[in-house]
């Protein structure tokens, strides 16, 4: 047997792979960061009103102890940390939308 013949199965198979390696390196649509999703930017949106809800809370039970005003500073920091974390979210998603009209892939705001 001629060891530098292939049968035809692995002809197609080259083909087909040579194809598909091909349409992988297709230029992206406008618009479309990456062919998967982008984890990253959806945990980072939870971390800023994770964050936002928790710092308005530890501050306002902090001052509610120091100050002996029982839960009314807790309940105005945990309003504020809530609209600070929502305002922070909110600008990630913007800076991220920017990004993606721009057509720019890499990593996000700084």
């Amino acid at each position: 047997m001629a060891g530098e013949e292939r049968p035809p199965a692995f002809d197609d198979f080259d083909a087909r792979l040579a194809k598909a390696r091909r349409s992988d390196r297709a230029p992206k649509k406008a618009g479309e960061v990456e062919g998967r999703p982008r984890w990253g930017d959806g945990l980072q949106v939870g971390i800023e009103l994770v964050a936002g809800l928790a710092g308005g809370l530890l501050l306002g039970w902090a001052f509610d102890s120091w100050l002996g005003t029982a839960p009314i500073l807790l309940v105005v920091g945990f309003v504020l940390g809530a609209a600070a974390g929502m305002l922070n979210a909110w600008r990630w998603m913007r800076r991220l939308e920017a990004r993606m009209r721009d057509g720019d892939p890499g990593r996000g705001a700084p």
